[in-house]
């Protein structure tokens, strides 16, 4: 019994000799993994990050009344197209039109709501 408390009691120990752990184990002895601060790349040496492409769909939420969405719903059944391609496709239109002058927005000065 006197040996094998020794033995467990070597284990213990934080001793400089002692075997590798499991934490060093799992995580390879990183100073990272270990709770030390890890060596930091200098910025000069990190890789530019690549820019999004231009027609990368992003999801985003817009406050609708329920009949809009309702007729959105009904027309994209009818045209046989998904409800979001023919959001975009809609509102694309509408935008071409607004830059080109064919669509004007009416808006009362000074409140910037729309006038309806």
């Amino acid at each position: 019994m006197a040996r094998r408390k020794q033995d467990l009691a070597g284990k213990l120990s934080t001793s400089s000799e002692a075997r590798p752990g499991w934490r060093d184990t799992i995580t390879g002895g990183t100073p990272a993994a270990m709770g030390q601060p890890a060596v930091r790349q200098p910025d000069f040496m990190a890789t530019e990050p690549e820019p999004e492409p231009a027609n990368k769909i992003v999801r985003k939420t817009y406050l609708l009344y329920a009949s809009m969405i309702q007729e959105i719903e009904d027309l994209a059944a009818q045209e046989r197209v998904g409800i979001n391609e023919l959001v975009r496709y809609l509102l694309g239109v509408a935008l071409d039109q607004t830059y080109n002058g064919g669509l004007e927005i009416p808006t009362r000065p000074g409140r910037r709501q729309i006038d309806q």
